[in-house]
């Protein structure tokens, strides 16, 4: 081996390598979902908030770290609606009320389903359902390590940041505007869970 090959392999046993996902097959012969966050980590369950103003715009998050093949990066200028992971035996509608906590700094008021989406999210199964919410006078501090800030967008400001590739989940942000365009929003009581807000 040469002197710069045995270098090279130095430096490298000493640069910590991320943290790659690679075999998520296993997850499904898990028996419980506490086995599986304990490995895993995220949960499969995941939900979030889609909020308006009267001029029609859209409240979007700007998030500090995105996460893609199982790797974590610093992020810059990119865009999400209010959303993220169920704690362990947490319904859909408080994760999302704490999640609008979170990332808005402020709390809100669920109006009915404005969307669900059955796939992935960073390799993993997921299932998320996106609440119609209105803000309401609660005000928290947001959670600065996750989100960098927020800012109303109208929808052809939202359609300007998907060409631009910036934004975190573009088809479901897309779809969530598209449905609550319609008024394709569902009463809250479809979903099997208590909701006092």
């Amino acid at each position: 081996m040469g002197i710069i090959q045995y270098f090279y392999n130095k430096i490298c046993a000493r640069i910590k390598a991320p943290k790659i996902i690679a075999d998520r097959s296993e997850l499904f012969r898990l028996e419980v979902t506490k086995v599986h966050r304990k490995r895993w980590g995220d949960s499969w369950y995941r939900a979030g908030v889609v909020v308006t103003n009267d001029k029609g715009e859209f409240l979007l998050v700007e998030e500090l770290r995105t996460r893609r093949n199982g790797v974590w990066y610093d992020s810059q200028d990119m865009w999400n609606i209010p959303a993220g992971s169920c704690r362990e035996d947490e319904q859909f509608v408080d994760a999302a009320v704490r999640e609008a906590h979170e990332e808005l700094g402020r709390g809100v008021k669920l109006e009915g389903i404005c969307a669900i989406k059955h796939g992935k999210h960073n390799d993993d199964p997921c299932l998320l359902v996106v609440f119609a919410a209105e803000l309401t006078n609660e005000v928290f501090e947001f959670d600065h390590q996750e989100i960098k800030s927020q800012h109303w967008f109208s929808e052809r400001k939202i359609y300007d940041l998907h060409r631009q590739g910036k934004l975190r989940s573009p088809d479901l942000v897309l779809q969530t505007i598209i449905n609550y365009k319609r008024g394709l929003i569902m009463p809250l009581e479809i979903i099997n869970e208590s909701y006092s807000g």
